[in-house]
């Protein structure tokens, strides 16, 4: 058995259908799938892997609508949990140059309620790879859960990955979303972030390798336009950059870059952080997420790996 566990949230994006810088100004909005760690599921899905998500889903309309698409795009569900609670809503506006403002309907969300005993012990214990993020840090049940899963896989022997995926409205202070998402990068063998994620943890950009510890071993920190630069425990560090597209809606990027990293290392290298091995994985995630921006939509515009090694082939 081979495949990576995503344990995280599902929940739906509502667009704005307008290019504004504030979510309130927009009449009209657009229903998605969403979910930081879901994308990244499909996007693992739709490249060819082997994955398994392991969220608290609402039995809602909203949550049954996720359900149906994580299955539809070859997602296995068989660890979602069921539950009463109300779907958490996100609603996402897009100004100029990527920018976005969020706001969030989860008080709690089905999302939150996410608990150990919900995630199966074989599922630990086989898994290749398990990837988590910031979102369900922001409270209990679901942030022990995801601190738990990800110790117990890492001693299972399973690479573990960590997007910080900052959202300072999830959270009660920024100190205490600081305070979380450092945790979730140390527990962590690989962490992918931002340059917003840098700013949401307090640090600069140069900072980044201060992430490096004795359990994280590389660190990619995208850049946009500007592709990303990665650096491992070694010493070692460099620069992809990013194929120029024609930028339609940058959402979801990320995740494809998430996504696109962790196929290329389960695939082709056994998740060794080599320099080799990381340039070749970060620019398979540049060229995943530049291919996300093409397209409106974040589950829509994940692309398969016919799609991806057309784009990447583009790459110096």
């Amino acid at each position: 058995m081979s495949f990576v566990l995503c344990v995280g949230e599902a929940l739906i994006d509502f667009v704005a259908q307008t290019r504004v810088n504030d979510v309130g100004a927009s009449e009209l909005f657009r229903r998605a799938a969403g979910g930081a760690v879901a994308n990244v599921a499909v996007g693992i899905a739709r490249l060819g892997g082997d994955v398994h998500f392991a969220g608290s889903l609402s039995r809602d309309a909203f949550g049954r609508f996720l359900v149906r698409t994580l299955a539809h795009e070859n997602v296995n569900v068989d660890d979602v949990r069921i539950v009463d609670t109300p779907t958490t809503l996100a609603f996402v506006a897009r100004g100029d140059r990527g920018a976005r403002d969020f706001f969030f309907l989860r008080n709690p969300g089905a999302d939150s309620q996410l608990s150990m005993t919900d995630i199966y012990a074989h599922e630990l214990a086989h898994a290749r790879g398990l990837h988590f993020g910031g979102v369900l840090l922001s409270s209990d049940p679901a942030r022990s859960t995801c601190l738990a899963a990800a110790a117990s896989a890492r001693r299972a022997g399973a690479l573990v990955s960590f997007d910080p995926n900052a959202r300072p409205q999830l959270f009660e202070t920024a100190d205490e979303m600081r305070r979380w998402l450092i945790a979730g990068c140390a527990q962590s063998d690989l962490v992918k972030l931002s340059e917003d994620d840098l700013a949401g943890l307090g640090m600069r950009p140069a900072d980044a390798g201060k992430l490096i510890n004795d359990i994280t071993r590389a660190v990619i920190v995208s850049r946009g336009e500007r592709g990303c630069v990665w650096m491992n425990a070694a010493g070692e560090s460099g620069e992809v950059e990013s194929p120029r597209v024609n930028v339609v809606d940058t959402t979801g990027a990320g995740d494809a870059m998430m996504a696109a990293i962790l196929w290329r290392l389960g695939q082709t290298h056994d998740a060794r952080f080599s320099g080799d091995t990381l340039a070749d994985a970060a620019r398979y995630g540049c060229a995943a997420g530049a291919f996300a921006c093409m397209r409106e939509g974040a589950i829509p515009s994940l692309p398969t790996a016919a799609e991806l090694e057309t784009l990447r082939s583009r790459l110096p």
